[in-house]
This record gives structure tokens, C-alpha cells and sequence, in this order.
């Protein structure tokens, strides 16, 4: 396999987990602190909200393994423009009292973290199918984890230099918006 073919599997490595991160590191304390939802009520909607990931993802695999590997390729870019809306939303939230804004982090987690499941999922199916050779699996891999390290590097540099500078405010509505 070509390192050109190698290299265009793998960069949805970075945007993927980029998209991540900042859910983990950055959005709980952003809603507890700076959006004033508390602590306990963004740990119990961040706590539902990976149950329900939990629960469904088996679901969306079985789903993925039974369409055709054809139809990946619309599943991939339809759940990687709606995963950059459900960021965006997520990540830029409307001025709402703490009930609606619980309401809204648990939806645009679950949004979230579904639609980065299906392409995930898919991602790492198109990987598996991409040879039967142990030695192009592996280099696939490493190019897919190589990206995915240097997604999570930018993610973790990013939000935290321009909240120096802008506040977390400003800061993850850029994030978002890349």
C-alpha cells in the first residue's frame, strides 16, 4: 500500500480525536465554572451521557457492519458534518438558566458523542477491510494512531494558549469553528 493511500486513511485520525478531548478536559469545567451549571449537575448529564455511548455503541457497530462498504463513505461524511454542528453547539452554547442548559449539554453530548461513535466505528471498519496482510494492517494502524496523537497534541495546545490569551469563552468558540 502506498504511503500517499496510507497518509489520506489516516489524517481522519486528527479531526477525530480532536473532537474528543476537549469534551473530557475542557467542557466540564466550562459548564460547572464558567457557565455556572455547578459541578454535580455537569458530572450527573456528562455521567448519563457516556451510559447512553456506552449502551449504544454495540448498536452502531452492528449497524455499520451491515451496510455495504459503498455506503460508508456517505455515513462518514454526513456524521462528520453533523459531529462539527453538535461540536460547534456544544462547545457555544446559548445564554440558557441552569435547567436548559443541562438540558442542552445532554443533548449535544449525546449528539456528539454518537455521531463520533458512527464515524469512529466506520473508520476503523474501513481500516480492518483495507488488507488481509498483517504487515499493511499494522502500518495502517500507525498511520491512523500518528494522526490521532497529533489530533489529541493540537486539541490539548489550542483551546489552553488561546484561553490564556482570550478566555475559555472565546476560546472554544475558535476551537469550535475549526
Amino acid at each position: 500500500m502506498k504511503q500517499s493511500a496510507l497518509a489520506a486513511y489516516g489524517v481522519l485520525g486528527l479531526p477525530l480525536a480532536m473532537a474528543m478531548l476537549p469534551i473530557y478536559v475542557l467542557v466540564p469545567n466550562f459548564y460547572a465554572a464558567d457557565l455556572g451549571l455547578g459541578l454535580a449537575l455537569t458530572g450527573s448529564v456528562l455521567f448519563l451521557a457516556r451510559l447512553l455511548d456506552t449502551v449504544q455503541d454495540p448498536w452502531l457497530g452492528r449497524l455499520i457492519d451491515r451496510r455495504s462498504p459503498r455506503g460508508w463513505t456517505c455515513l462518514l461524511a454526513s456524521s462528520a458534518l453533523l459531529l462539527s454542528l453538535a461540536m460547534a453547539a456544544l462547545l457555544v452554547p446559548p445564554a440558557l438558566d441552569s435547567l436548559a442548559l443541562a438540558v442542552w449539554l445532554g443533548a449535544s453530548l449525546a449528539l456528539a458523542y454518537t455521531l463520533h461513535s458512527l464515524l469512529n466505528i466506520t473508520y476503523l471498519a474501513w481500516g480492518a477491510r483495507l488488507s488481509d496482510q498483517l504487515d499493511v494492517r499494522t502500518r495502517v494502524a500507525a498511520w491512523r494512531e500518528g494522526a490521532g496523537l497529533l489530533g489529541v497534541v493540537l486539541a490539548s495546545v489550542l483551546p489552553s494558549a488561546l484561553a490564556t490569551r482570550y478566555g475559555m469563552a472565546a476560546a472554544l468558540s475558535v476551537f469550535a469553528a475549526t
